[in-house]
């Protein structure tokens, strides 16, 4: 095997380069302590049961995560599990060993600006059998990544290829009707969010999943994304429109407050 022209002895590459067999999760190291941790070690968990791969054990992860801990205490951590080394061809090893990678990334400060956003031209795919979950096929979002910088907009609200409302570009996303808060539903695509479980869990329990359109958020008198890495964030322009309310509700806001001032313990 070859690597930017020069040969190395392995003859075998990890899955996870080769087809992107695999699943992370992206967790807040804050003073210490990993944020909601229960909750990434069992979307962890879930996905390797759905995806059929292997998984470390509970206490070697935890210890990795801690030695982070405490050498960086406010830092991002991502853990990544991918189907291990094969040669080539789809069809993976009956029982084969994982291979799992921690890397680490600075903690950047929690911003309350209202963003702009626009409605994404790149639309995801439907697939049932990945929905919810943090796979390793991320290419979609690097596209998306990419075209939010091309049209130098804050963020962009993303679409199945049956223009239902999935996402933000890696953010899930909440919003007012002037009666119920709604989320979209994530049957077909999209990431089950660790922060949006915590917010219908803790701050907003009578959040209505539902199938909609661009049209149905322009309708919309509030909205906010979320993801554990930059926290909630208010959406204060769609489009052309601006918001009626363009910060964040002031529940989520103060419960946010008390994430930051004390982390929840492992």
């Amino acid at each position: 095997m070859w690597f930017n022209g020069q040969r190395l002895p392995q003859t075998h590459l990890d899955r996870g380069l080769q087809f992107g067999d695999g699943h992370f999760t992206t967790l807040v190291i804050r003073a210490g302590q990993p944020e909601f941790w229960q909750r990434h070690w069992q979307r962890l968990v879930d996905a390797s049961l759905r995806l059929h791969l292997e998984l470390p054990s509970v206490s070697d992860v935890l210890a990795v995560v801690a030695e982070i801990a405490q050498q960086t205490p406010n830092c991002v951590a991502k853990i990544i599990i991918t189907r291990g080394f094969s040669e080539r061809g789809y069809a993976p090893q009956l029982h084969s060993d994982c291979n799992w990678y921690v890397t680490t990334a600075p903690l950047a400060q929690w911003k309350q600006k209202p963003l702009q956003a626009e409605l994404a031209y790149h639309q995801l795919a439907r697939q049932p059998a990945w929905a919810g979950l943090k796979t390793l096929n991320r290419l979609d979002q690097v596209m998306l990544a990419y075209e939010r910088q091309q049209r130098g907009v804050d963020e962009l609200i993303v679409t199945d290829t049956e223009q239902q409302l999935v996402e933000a570009t890696s953010s899930n996303l909440f919003w007012y009707d002037g009666e119920h808060w709604r989320m979209p539903r994530l049957d077909h695509a999209g990431v089950a969010g660790i922060m949006q479980a915590e917010i219908c869990a803790q701050v907003l329990p009578k959040t209505v999943a539902t199938t909609a359109t661009w049209q149905d958020l322009l309708d919309a008198e509030q909205i906010f994304i979320c993801n554990t890495v930059m926290g909630p964030r208010p959406i204060g322009q769609l489009g052309h429109k601006k918001l009626r309310q363009q910060g964040l509700p002031e529940a989520v806001k103060q419960w946010y407050l008390s994430v930051l001032s004390s982390s929840s313990p492992v």
